[in-house]
């Protein structure tokens, strides 16, 4: 009895010692700035855990001043509180807490400087007069830390690297409601880049590394230089590892020397890919590639495809030539073989070109191609028209890609731009001048939405459009191009029913996409457009799609369904699925 009666005791008494969780509600304020004072205030962590009622009512005393010291940095410093607490130990707290920031303090005056020489440079002088908060706006200490960084950075990543401050200083006047802002730094000595001193296993002599480096000699330090050292060893895909850091310990005489350290990667690499799209049935893609084939560099590959519709071989061979312009030239032969339809086409191609990977911002190719082989053109076995082609023509490209993730990109764009040019006095069966561009532009909304926006435009002028194959005409119609249509069904049709292309092209796509989960989600899209040589006519698909991020990589279907069109065939409804990036 006396046993059972303690052991009620103490049951009591802890379950009086120990309580419930607390809910805390925040409001009057900004979500950034109730963010900051979640993670300030104490009681927010009671959330999580049980606690004793004299944890709570202490960190509850503490809400006021804990509230203040989370509102400074943002350039509240008289903020009030209202708050009520709630509740007991059995069926939990609540804490609802009221916040008027009060009248933020603003910058009164503001004093930016750079002394000696570093003022003059034009990145130091942007950083300047990008300087926030500005004189007028609210003193947000996380603004004034990052505006001082990017002084501080651009004056060393100039050459400046002994720069320091000389003042350093905001005096906030709570009682005025206003902030004055005093920076000032000694830009000191400017550094030019030393030696560059490279270490490790790279498979190349000295010489051939010193071409990548892309800065003259007895250049000026820069930072952004460094690191387009940096980036051009690794898209050279010779080595695992890059590593380019500037000795900074071991500047003297004016110099900074800078060190690259280098790890080969494996000399051969095998690829293989197995995919699925509507427009090519099932394939399979598989290739091998020599990163470097002798100590200058060159390299090899071959890769052959093979797919319901598609099957092609090729070989190429590229000659590096790594200096300031980081070009390359490039010769190949290949086979291709496609049927869609609508057509079939078998030709036999060389390629030679020319390739820099930075011409302001672009990749530009230029080169020659040779293309020889027959086609045929129709549906019905029963009516089909046949074809040789045989065409030597100069073709020019450029090329750019901004995308934040490679497999699942949600933000960026994919430009490409290209001619070609031929002449029936040159070994072609027609005169050719051609040109064409397609743009994707992705834009991000929120974590889990994105809008894609398409478009393709193309035109030609052409002295006998019908010795032009199929590849060279311009189709519309399929998973990539007006989803709702066949693969290529879209173009100009001919006296005998014949679809055979067009000579211009006009496509535009919008797509909203939204993931549920992290690996599920769903689209919506309409695309338009043509492929025609006289008349334009609006075709139109409009559909629903389901995207899943699975482990062989991103797989689409939509359901499309054609709205508007004129082609002369019945239209219905039409699946397309892709398996592998769509940008």
């Amino acid at each position: 009895m006396r046993a059972a009666w303690w052991t009620f005791i103490l049951s009591t008494t802890v379950t009086c010692a120990w309580g419930a969780r607390v809910d805390v509600e925040i409001d009057g304020i900004e979500e950034e700035q109730r963010d900051a004072v979640e993670q300030t205030l104490k009681i927010s962590g009671f959330g999580k855990r049980d606690v004793r009622h004299a944890d709570v009512a202490s960190a509850f005393r503490q809400v006021d001043e804990q509230v203040r010291l989370a509102l400074e940095p943002f350039g509240f410093y008289d903020a009030t509180v209202t708050k009520e607490l709630t509740g007991d130990a059995q069926n939990g707290w609540k804490a609802k807490i009221t916040i008027n920031p009060g009248e933020a303090a603003t910058v009164r005056s503001a004093r930016v400087e750079v002394e000696g020489e570093g003022k003059n440079q034009r990145r130091v002088a942007s950083a300047i007069a990008g300087f926030a908060p500005k004189v007028g706006e609210r003193l947000d200490h996380a603004t004034y830390e990052a505006s001082k960084s990017v002084i501080d950075s651009s004056l060393r990543g100039s050459g400046y690297l002994d720069a320091k401050f000389l003042r350093r200083r905001v005096t906030v006047k709570p009682d005025e409601k206003s902030a004055d802002v005093d920076l000032a730094w000694e830009s000191g000595p400017r550094y030019k880049f030393g030696d560059v001193r490279f270490s490790g296993d790279a498979p190349f002599p000295e010489g051939f590394l010193r071409d990548f480096v892309p800065w003259r000699e007895d250049a000026w330090f820069n930072s952004e230089q460094v690191l387009n050292l940096q980036q051009r060893l690794v898209d050279a895909d010779y080595f695992a590892m890059v590593s380019v850091a500037p000795a900074l310990d071991e500047k003297k005489d004016g110099r900074v020397p800078v060190d690259v350290l280098l790890t080969r990667d494996e000399r051969t690499v095998y690829s293989g890919e197995v995919y699925y799209s509507t427009d090519f049935g099932g394939g399979v893609r598989v290739g091998a590639d020599r990163r470097w084939l002798n100590k200058k560099g060159h390299k090899a590959g071959v890769e052959v495809e093979y797919s319901q519709r598609l099957q092609e071989g090729s070989v190429h061979y590229q000659i590096p030539r790594p200096g300031r312009e980081d070009r390359s030239y490039d010769f190949g032969a290949a086979y291709r073989d496609e049927t869609t339809d609508v057509s079939r086409s078998r030709n036999f191609q060389l390629a030679a070109s020319r390739s820099e990977k930075r011409w302001h911002g672009f990749q530009r190719t230029i080169g020659v191609r040779y293309l020889v082989g027959d086609f045929e053109l129709g549906q019905d076995e029963d009516n089909l028209e046949f074809g040789s082609s045989k065409l030597l023509f100069a073709e020019g490209s450029l090329s750019r890609r901004r995308l934040n993730d490679r497999l699942a990109p949600r933000k960026g764009y994919v430009l490409d731009f290209g001619v070609r040019l031929a002449s029936d006095a040159v070994v072609s069966d027609t005169s050719l001048a051609q040109t064409w561009g397609r743009l994707t532009w992705l834009i991000p909304q929120g974590d889990r939405s994105r809008f894609k926006l398409r478009g393709e435009v193309g035109a030609m002028t052409v002295d006998n459009f019908d010795a032009l194959p199929p590849d060279l005409r311009f189709f519309a119609g399929g998973d990539r191009s007006i989803r709702g249509y066949d693969y290529h069904e879209i173009g100009e049709v001919n006296s005998n029913d014949i679809i055979i292309g067009g000579r211009y092209l006009a496509v535009a796509s919008g797509e909203y996409e939204h993931y549920f989960s992290e690996d599920w989600g769903a689209a919506v899209f309409v695309d338009a457009g043509d492929a025609f040589s006289d008349k334009f006519s609006l075709n139109v698909g409009a559909g629903v799609g389901l995207r899943w991020r699975s482990p062989l990589g991103p797989i689409r279907l939509d359901i499309g369904f054609p709205v508007q069109t004129d082609l002369p065939t019945e239209q219905s409804w039409q699946v397309h699925i892709q398996l592998g990036p769509d940008i």
